[in-house]
C-alpha cells in the first residue's frame, strides 16, 4: 500500500519535471556490426509534453488507488482466523 503511494508521487514527479522541461530530447548513440561493416549511430528525439500528462495522472491515480486500499481492507481483524468466524 505503502508502495504503491510512493510509486506514484515517483511516477507523478517524473511527469512534472517532464511538463516543465518540455524541450527533453534522449541522443541514443551505440555502433552497428556486421561483419566488416561498422557504423555509429547518432539519433535525437524529443520526448513530447503528453508523456508528461499521462505520467502525472497515472501517477495520482496510483496515489488515489494505494491510499483507498489502505482504508477499505477486508479480511480478519484482530487475529481472528477462520476457526472464529466457523464457530
Amino acid at each position: 500500500m505503502r508502495r504503491l503511494i510512493i510509486t506514484g508521487i515517483v511516477v507523478a514527479a517524473f511527469g512534472a519535471f517532464i511538463v516543465v522541461f518540455p524541450g527533453l530530447t534522449i541522443q541514443p548513440q551505440g555502433t552497428v556490426s556486421f561483419g566488416p561493416i561498422h557504423n555509429t549511430v547518432h539519433g535525437q528525439h524529443t520526448v513530447p509534453a503528453l508523456i508528461g500528462w499521462v505520467a502525472i495522472v497515472g501517477g495520482v491515480l496510483l496515489v488515489v488507488a494505494g491510499s483507498r486500499r489502505k482504508r477499505y481492507c477486508i479480511g480478519p481483524r484482530n487475529g481472528e482466523g477462520a476457526r472464529a468466524h466457523a464457530a
